[in-house]
């Protein structure tokens, strides 16, 4: 994928799956139940530990990415789930300082995601790759379901 010309979809993937390598798989499920709506911003420091401060500011990046909020709700309903079931954690989140596990550095005064993007670019595109690949199938089916659909209304 180049940088300089990244279509926004891609962005706001890339910034799901990165979460996800980066072992922070609970970001993804609150998001996910926050755009449910089954998950109020106040709960989400009890039932994830995020701060529903950090909640609406990872909603925020997103939709930023996106440049359009339906666009942004409508990747993570659709790819999160994929990224949650299949996108490996590449960092172990366990140890202290945090450890790739990709390289086997240790994290000391650095985020994961930003080691992850800037030491492993080609895991990350590869999984991003995948994932656009899986929303693309699912598009497909719908689409194909809804010609079903019209076809027989027709009948």
């Amino acid at each position: 994928m180049d940088k300089s010309h990244t279509s926004p979809a891609i962005e706001v993937l890339e910034y799901l799956v990165l979460k996800k390598m980066a072992g922070r798989a609970e970001v993804l499920e609150a998001l996910l139940e926050y755009l449910g709506g089954s998950l109020p911003p106040s709960l989400a420091d009890d039932k994830y530990g995020i701060s529903k401060h950090q909640l609406r500011g990872f909603v925020q990046r997103i939709n930023e990415k996106a440049g359009d909020r339906k666009l942004a709700e409508f990747l993570i309903a659709t790819a999160t789930p994929i990224i949650l079931s299949t996108v490996p954690s590449r960092i172990d989140r366990d140890k202290r300082p945090e450890q790739c596990l990709i390289c086997g550095k240790r994290l000391i005064n650095m985020f994961p995601e930003d080691h992850l993007k800037k030491h492993h670019y080609e895991e990350l595109e590869v999984e991003v790759r995948r994932v656009i690949g899986e929303v693309r199938k699912i598009l497909a089916s719908r689409k194909k379901d809804r010609n079903y659909v019209e076809a027989r209304a027709q009948t």
